[in-house]
């Protein structure tokens, strides 16, 4: 009997002191959040940092600015993924233009994908211990991975909460419940319009979906309506919609300009190489500890494979890795971020089968995520600890300039312009991308200033030749060689 009491008060307290880990990890990610992306992290490259933030906000921040969200022949992103521009808007109506508004409702959206997580986990895994639910959302909270990129106004936070729900729906589907595939349609939906690369995880969506109706021929033709045919043709009346509108070329252009481009199948083993160099991104130690899993199964405990959410796993990240790999050199680590939560259920089922067969297996895979978690907080509260400002800084330096040349058409031009904006509320164009010729949407627009990474890049000559660029100033911002200096420029007409 003391045994049995020792050992209740010893889960409780564990339970206790992991809600608890969790809490302030949720809330550590509020904190600081006009601080840069960090310096020397493993995913320095991600160019996400000084660019997406601005692309995807750019209609909300427009909106809120000028009244309209759509500029003609600019980057228009928002006509093809409408759903976190639309958020934005709706959060921007009460906060006005503010990057810590958005990157606040990416951090609760964050957190909200915890509580999805548990419940998703907990559905997979004896109902008589919530323990691999709970090591589940404690390894994604503390993941330093997440941490960065939830901190970001981007749209792959997004697309994982809304995968993890997709998920969760799915495994409630049955024959006689018809509200699991009306969520799953939308669903679907609108994680596509969040995201078209989404794509990929619909396969893992439908495999749950099947899996919970036994996996019978009539529930495949019920799943494949929910998750294929009426997703498809909701998307398919929203393009006709868009194009109704008048808004079918930025709606092209915005495919055009992503597009897949052409496998070079001669370098296969170099891109394969890198990308399973690459994994190491999502965690360091997680990431082998999947692979020995995946060997462990198939191996061994080939009964890992019954449980639907396991194998769910598998397919998410194959698929994802087809993707990854169809892009060759045109990647960025946030394109890892969807394979960490398919990661740790891999790790936590696998916890929850040995726990009851393998005691020595089990201490392993324990000694492992201690291991993880561990580096994971250091990591986290280096993050914390060492913040650097000089993006932010930058941003505010250069509004005040502008605002202090009232002669000057207060617009910006420049491939971060769209990220000034978020950071600053001066409206801005894109210089890189949009439906008309450059040289046109410059003689059109006529923005009064121009900003550019470290100097004046080749490709802008030609649409600037109009104009004498005085340059005002230079800020350091990030550790990319690339991308160290910001500098303005006052655009003077010859």
């Amino acid at each position: 009997m003391n045994f049995n009491l020792n050992s209740t008060l010893a889960r409780r307290w564990i339970r206790i002191s992991a809600w608890s880990m969790v809490a302030v990890l949720s809330i550590l990610k509020f904190c600081y959040l006009t601080a840069d992306f960090p310096n020397d992290s493993p995913w320095m490259i991600d160019q996400a940092k000084f660019t997406d933030e601005g692309w995807w906000a750019n209609a909300a921040v427009r909106h809120l600015l000028t009244g309209h969200w759509y500029l003609p022949g600019d980057y228009n992103p928002a006509v093809a993924l409408p759903v976190w521009p639309f958020l934005l808007s709706l959060l921007f109506h009460f906060t006005g233009v503010s990057v810590v508004a958005a990157r606040a409702l990416n951090v609760a959206i964050s957190i909200a994908t915890l509580a999805v997580v548990f419940a998703l986990v907990r559905r997979y895994t004896s109902a008589d211990s919530e323990a691999p639910a709970l090591l589940a959302v404690l390894l994604l909270a503390a993941s330093p991975f997440a941490f960065v990129f939830n901190r970001l106004a981007i749209l792959d936070t997004l697309v994982v909460f809304e995968f993890c729900l997709l998920m969760l729906a799915a495994s409630f589907a049955s024959a006689k419940r018809l509200w699991p595939l009306v969520a799953l349609a939308i669903l679907v939906t609108t994680m596509m319009l969040t995201k078209t690369t989404a794509a990929v995880l619909v396969p893992a969506v439908f495999w749950i979906a099947w899996s919970a109706m036994d996996r019978k021929f009539a529930g495949l033709l019920r799943i494949l309506l929910a998750v294929v045919v009426l997703p498809a043709l909701l998307l398919k009346g929203y393009a006709a919609l868009v194009s109704a509108l008048g808004y079918g070329p930025d709606f092209s252009y915005f495919f055009g300009v992503n597009a897949i481009p052409d496998i070079d199948w001669l370098h296969t083993w170099g891109t394969l190489r890198e990308f399973f160099q690459d994994c190491f991104w999502i965690d360091r130690v997680l990431y082998p500890v999947g692979l020995a899993i995946l060997l462990l199964s198939l191996a061994w405990k080939r009964r890992l494979w019954s449980n639907p959410l396991f194998t769910g796993s598998w397919i998410v990240l194959a698929a994802q890795a087809v993707f990854v790999f169809s892009r060759q050199d045109d990647f960025a680590p946030r394109y890892y971020l969807v394979m960490l939560a398919p990661l740790i259920w891999i790790v936590t089922l696998t916890f929850a089968k040995l726990i009851t067969h393998s005691g020595k297996a089990t201490v392993i895979l324990l000694a492992a995520v201690t291991v993880s978690a561990g580096l994971n907080f250091a990591t986290i509260g280096q993050f914390l600890t060492h913040r650097a400002y000089d993006f932010q800084n930058a941003a505010l330096s250069i509004r005040d300039t502008i605002r202090s040349h009232p002669e000057q058409n207060a617009l910006i031009l420049g491939v971060s312009g769209n990220q000034l904006s978020l950071l600053t509320g001066i409206p801005s164009i894109n210089d890189g991308y949009g439906t008309d010729d450059m040289t046109a949407k410059v003689a059109h627009y006529q923005p009064g200033w121009y900003v550019a990474w470290n100097d004046v890049a080749l490709k802008d000559e030609d649409f600037l030749s109009a104009y004498r660029l005085e340059k005002m100033a230079s800020y350091p911002a990030f550790d990319d060689d690339d991308r160290g200096a910001l500098s303005l420029y006052r655009m003077v007409p010859k």
